[in-house]
C-alpha cells in the first residue's frame, strides 16, 4: 500500500512538472523584431505540442479516474481487494511509462522549436543584410529618375 502512495504521489509530480513544461512553453513569446508569420514548420512545432498536451490532459483523466479507484479500493481493505490493487498498481506503473514517453517527445519538441527560431533568426539577419546593400542602389536609381 505504502508503494501505492509513492507511485501516486511521483506521477502526480511528473503531471505537474510536465503542465508546467507545457504551460512555458505554448506561452513563450516571439522574439521582437521577429520578421513576418512564423514558419510552416515552427507551425507543425506548434500543433505537434497541442497533440501532446491533448494527449496529456487525456493522461490526467486517467491519473484522476485511477486515483479515484484506488481510493475505493483503500476503503474496501481487506475485503480481498488485493488482486484489484495489484490491477491498479501495474496500471499506474504503465501509465508512469506513458508520461515518461510524453515528456521525451515534448522534449523534442522543444528541441525542434529552438532549432527553428535559431533558424528563423539567421534568416532575419540576412534580409536584413540584403535590404543594407539595396538602399543605396534604390536611393541612387530614384535619384536618377526623372521626376514627374
Amino acid at each position: 500500500m505504502q508503494d501505492i502512495l509513492e507511485l501516486e504521489r511521483r506521477i502526480t509530480a511528473a503531471i505537474e512538472r510536465i503542465t508546467y513544461g507545457v504551460e512555458r512553453l505554448s506561452g513563450a513569446a516571439v522574439p521582437a523584431g521577429a520578421p513576418g508569420p512564423a514558419l510552416s514548420s515552427e507551425g507543425e512545432a506548434a500543433a505537434r505540442i497541442a497533440h501532446l498536451t491533448e494527449a496529456l490532459d487525456e493522461e490526467r483523466m486517467t491519473n484522476a479516474q485511477l486515483n479515484e479507484r484506488l481510493r475505493v479500493l483503500r476503503e474496501k481493505a481487506g475485503q480481498g481487494s488485493d488482486e484489484a490493487v495489484a490491477d491498479l498498481e501495474a496500471k499506474l506503473a504503465a501509465q508512469g511509462e506513458e508520461i515518461a514517453t510524453l515528456r521525451r517527445v515534448l522534449a523534442e519538441a522543444c528541441r525542434e522549436i529552438a532549432f527553428l527560431r535559431a533558424a528563423r533568426s539567421a534568416e532575419a539577419e540576412e534580409l536584413a543584410e540584403i535590404v543594407t546593400a539595396l538602399d543605396p542602389l534604390v536611393a541612387a536609381a530614384a535619384s536618377e529618375a526623372p521626376h514627374a
